[in-house]
């Protein structure tokens, strides 16, 4: 497994190309932050490396965050992305989850030992996205709700007006840096102010040409002192 440690507590992990999971290790509890495509065995890896019980999250229901759910008895995801996750068991097996599935709501606490994780709502990307914060580390586990891309492609993602409350919600958090699900390094926060600003902006004519994601998309960029904001966007989310 290819990982980095980004502080000694926390390691991010390349499961698959550019497809990070986190590892989050307190003195008394883990927490795996995602799957991934399901290419790599984390439950044999995690067995290996750590010496106290774990619990496994799902950042969101993309089938890139859930693919190695199967590999473990028990998972955590916001319930309005479960739907994600009976389709993806659907897709690979014909069958329902192999797995029982917990609710991971906004303002659960998990005590890891010397260090607490607090589950927020990333509510955008898709309408059960949400990010672990860990207060003593001034970082967040931002799954793809934070990306400096973002991407509001389908049904299960929230509408404009949710996103904006989402990220005028984290403007206030304490933390400083986050880690992305396809980023090997952590991001500076100010990409939240940059995307609020740009949401005041989005460029939504229709695509020079469809691209990846089809003609409803728009392609939006938004240069920032911030930074730089790109979002795909879904015309039916305006």
């Amino acid at each position: 497994m290819n990982y980095k440690a980004i502080t000694p507590r926390v390691w991010h992990m390349e499961e698959d190309y550019r497809d990070y999971c986190t590892l989050v290790r307190g003195s008394k509890l883990a927490i795996l932050w995602d799957t991934g495509q399901g290419k790599q065995d984390l439950r044999d890896f995690l067995e290996e490396n750590l010496d106290t019980p774990y619990l496994v999250l799902n950042s969101h229901g993309h089938d890139d965050h859930i693919g190695g759910n199967h590999r473990f008895p028990t998972v955590y995801a916001h319930r309005e992305d479960w739907h994600l996750l009976a389709s993806h068991a659907r897709m690979t097996t014909g069958e329902p989850p192999a797995y029982d599935v917990e609710e991971l709501n906004p303002g659960m606490v998990f005590d890891l030992g010397g260090l607490h994780g607090r589950v927020i709502s990333l509510a955008g990307h898709t309408r059960g996205s949400v990010g672990l914060l860990l207060e003593e580390e001034g970082i967040l586990l931002a799954g793809d709700g934070l990306n400096p891309t973002l991407l509001m492609l389908g049904r299960e993602s929230a509408p404009v007006s949710i996103l904006k409350e989402t990220l005028r919600a984290v403007q206030d958090l304490p933390f400083d840096r986050f880690l992305a699900s396809h980023y090997p390094t952590l991001q500076d926060k100010k990409i939240v102010r940059a995307h609020l600003r740009h949401l005041d902006c989005l460029r939504t004519e229709p695509p020079s040409h469809p691209g990846p994601y089809g003609p409803r998309i728009c392609r939006s960029i938004h240069k920032d002192p911030e930074g730089r904001s790109v979002i795909h966007i879904d015309r039916a989310l305006l």
